[in-house]
């Protein structure tokens, strides 16, 4: 599986890269960052970004075996929400990430970079396994766990309970590199 995340210029730094490599530490998936792309400017109706408007600019995949996730220091919105942490459209494997609600004035400075890394690598890989076909899962510790709030997104780990890991592995094998 192979997982490229598109950083926006409202996400640059080093803190794709940083994502990434926690996600590498986690599962044996070729995670990549890709260069940065300019942000999407908001409607005039709203500040957040509307995730269509996300979408359209990153590539086409069609290859089952191939995800592409978004990341934004924008906040972002999705038909019939005012905000998201994330959104994932499984039918064009994309998926995006927001950054904007994933800080909190309560982390400690010295913590800051640590949580956001950690809180978006969650988010990412939630996005990814709804990429996959996995539903939001009640385990509560599980990274598919719906998060309505930060909290929620603390709580539970950068991985996938035991029940969503048998379902992945359900899913096809990919195909032979071409």
């Amino acid at each position: 599986m192979r997982l490229t995340i598109f950083p926006f210029e409202s996400a640059t730094g080093e803190l794709p890269r940083h994502i990434a490599r926690r996600l590498r530490s986690i599962l044996p998936w070729r995670f990549t960052v890709a260069p940065t792309l300019p942000d999407p400017v908001p409607y005039l109706s709203t500040r957040a970004i509307e995730i269509e408007q996300v979408l359209a600019l990153l590539p086409a995949v069609s290859r089952h075996d191939e995800l592409v996730v978004a990341l934004l220091g924008l906040d972002l919105a999705a038909s019939g929400l005012d905000h998201v942490f994330g959104y994932a459209a499984p039918e064009r494997h994309a998926g995006a990430v927001s950054l904007y609600r994933l800080v909190s004035d309560s982390d400690g400075r010295r913590q800051r970079r640590r949580l956001l890394v950690e809180r978006a690598a969650k988010e990412v890989l939630h996005e990814a396994g709804h990429l996959m076909g996995l539903r939001h899962c009640d385990d509560v510790m599980c990274v598919m766990r719906y998060s309505q709030v930060l909290q929620d997104t603390d709580i539970k780990r950068c991985q996938f309970c035991a029940s969503c890991l048998k379902e992945l592995s359900r899913m096809p094998e990919p195909a032979g590199e071409s």
